[in-house]
C-alpha cells in the first residue's frame, strides 16, 4: 500500500498589489504620495489663520446706531413688561424692554452696576454709568457677526447681542457691555469719534477689572484692554484707521 501523500498545494502567493487593477494603483499610490507632501508642507509651514485686528472688532457708528451692526431685529417681548425693581438710584430710570428671564438676568447685571455707582473707579466708569439714566436695554439679533451691542441715539436704547439673553454666557460678563454703550449715551450724538470710542474702551475695562477675575475675561475685555494699554494716539490712529472719525 503506497502511503504517500498527495502533494500538497501551495499557498497563492499573489500580492494585494499585483491584485490591484493598475488604474486603482495609480491612483492609490498618487494620492498617498499627494497626503505625504501635503503633511511635509503643514508641519514646515503651518498655516496662517487671518484674525481681525482688535481696532476692527467695534464697528463705527452708523446713523443713529453708535455701532454699525447692520440690521438690527428686535427680540420679541410680551405686551405686558415684567416689572423689576431697581437694584439702585443710579439705574432707577432705566427700562428693561425684556421676557420675564431676561429681566430677572438684566437685573443682576444693573445689580453688578450698581456696585460701581458709589464711586472711587475711574472716572470713565462714572461717566458711563450716568448714561444709563432714561436708557432702554433690549436684546437683539444683529445681521453683523461678531458685534455686541450697539446703541440708538434716537430712543437711548441699547441694543444687546441676543446671546447675552441666554445662561451660557456669565452674568458678570454683560455689565462691561452695558457699561460701554453707557458711555456713548452720556455724550452727544455725534460724539462717536475715535477719542470718544477710545473713552468707551476705557470705561469697558474698567468694569472689566472691577466685576470679573481676570483669568476669566471675555474677548470684548481683552479688546478694550489691548486698545487702552497703547498710547492714546497710537490708539485712536488704529481706531480712524477702522473707520472712525479723529
Amino acid at each position: 500500500m503506497d502511503d504517500a501523500s498527495p502533494p500538497r498545494r501551495e499557498p497563492s502567493k499573489l500580492r494585494f498589489i499585483d491584485a490591484m487593477p493598475r488604474p486603482l494603483l495609480v491612483l492609490f499610490l498618487v494620492t498617498g504620495a499627494v497626503a505625504v507632501v501635503a503633511a511635509l508642507v503643514f508641519i514646515i509651514h503651518p498655516p496662517e489663520f487671518a484674525t481681525v485686528p482688535v481696532q476692527d472688532r467695534r464697528p463705527p457708528p452708523k446713523g443713529a446706531l453708535t455701532h454699525d451692526a447692520g440690521r438690527v431685529v428686535p427680540a420679541p417681548v410680551p405686551s405686558v413688561l415684567p416689572s423689576v425693581s431697581p437694584p439702585c438710584s443710579a439705574v432707577s430710570t432705566t427700562i428693561l424692554k425684556v421676557g420675564p428671564a431676561g429681566a430677572v438676568r438684566l437685573r443682576q447685571v444693573l445689580t453688578d452696576i450698581c456696585r460701581l455707582a458709589h464711586g472711587g473707579v475711574a472716572p470713565e466708569l462714572t461717566t458711563a454709568i450716568g448714561g444709563l439714566k432714561g436708557a432702554t436695554i433690549r436684546f437683539a439679533v444683529f445681521q453683523r457677526a461678531g458685534v455686541e451691542s450697539t446703541a440708538d441715539f434716537t430712543g437711548r436704547t441699547i441694543w444687546l447681542n441676543i446671546k447675552f439673553s441666554r445662561s451660557n454666557v456669565p452674568v458678570e460678563q454683560v455689565a462691561p457691555v452695558i457699561v460701554h454703550e453707557g458711555w456713548h449715551l452720556a455724550h452727544p450724538r455725534d460724539a462717536v469719534t475715535a477719542t470718544q470710542e477710545l473713552g468707551a474702551r476705557r470705561a469697558e475695562v474698567a468694569a472689566c477689572r472691577e466685576l470679573i477675575s481676570i483669568d476669566s475675561w471675555p474677548r470684548w475685555c481683552k479688546d478694550a484692554r489691548a486698545l487702552t494699554d497703547l498710547p492714546a494716539a497710537r490708539a485712536i490712529a488704529l481706531l480712524v484707521s477702522a473707520g472712525y472719525r479723529p
